[in-house]
């Protein structure tokens, strides 16, 4: 890795997590707690019906419960309707892409790395050792979709900034032979995150990437609004994006 300023390197506290591994474990952990873990079940809409809700599927199921917490990343919009009064919810394709390592068995670190003072490139760069390469990736800067309908396909200027930037700064991997790769963010205006309770709704929304990382805290944040624990934070409530809006 070659680095343009100052860095601060800090492999102590640092980590990556196994993604697939840790939601079995929260998944196996809930069901130990009694949470019936239901998969393939497509929701479309999560409707009021009296002091409860009604949460509908694409197969024509319905279950009512006392409260919903909604945590449905791209389509939070569409399932919740005009059910909570959400900020406008960004949702963008990216296109991160994975580099192979020029040399095997280097245990590669997570990074960032903010954008040029001079605007070289759309936005920071993060990267992390993953089992298909070093994912590397721009931050939110990719076209608007509706994640039914995104193409999935690498935008050609974007993919050759990435690899200009993997070949400029990052000569331990191989910039000419991505493999890109498609996800979408959900972005509010202000980048926080929206956690918060309306009637017998709480939503999660707005992670613009940042969300798994931090999924126990939020789930506990959650887990006290829907339960009236805890009011949650100032900060990621509806009201605070209203006014920053």
């Amino acid at each position: 890795m070659r680095f343009p300023g100052p860095v601060l390197h800090e492999p102590h506290t640092a980590g990556r997590l196994d993604a697939d591994a840790a939601v079995t474990a929260l998944q196996t952990a809930a069901e130990r707690h009694g949470a019936v873990v239901r998969h393939h079940r497509r929701v479309t809409a999560v409707e009021a019906a009296g002091d409860g809700v009604v949460v509908r599927s694409a197969a024509g199921g319905a279950v009512r419960a006392r409260t919903a917490i909604v945590a449905a990343g791209a389509w939070t919009a569409d399932v919740l309707g005009d059910l909570v009064p959400l900020p406008a919810l960004r949702v963008t394709q990216e296109q991160p892409a994975h580099f192979a390592p020029v040399t095997d068995g280097l245990e590669w670190p997570a990074f960032t790395a903010d954008p040029e003072p001079a605007g070289g490139r759309p936005s920071g760069v993060y990267g992390l050792l993953s089992p298909d390469g070093v994912k590397v990736g721009f931050h939110g800067t990719g076209p608007e979709v509706h994640p039914d309908r995104r193409s999935r396909t690498a935008e050609p200027g974007q993919l050759a900034q990435l690899q200009e930037y993997v070949r400029r700064w990052l000569p331990g991997l191989d910039a000419g032979s991505p493999e890109p790769i498609s996800c979408t963010y959900t972005s509010t205006a202000t980048g926080e995150f929206v956690l918060d309770r309306v009637g017998p709704v709480v939503v999660a929304a707005g992670f613009s990437g940042h969300g798994f990382k931090g999924a126990t805290a939020i789930g506990r944040v959650l887990a006290d609004l829907a339960t009236g624990t805890e009011p949650g934070a100032d900060r990621f409530r509806l009201a605070a994006h209203a006014v920053a809006g």
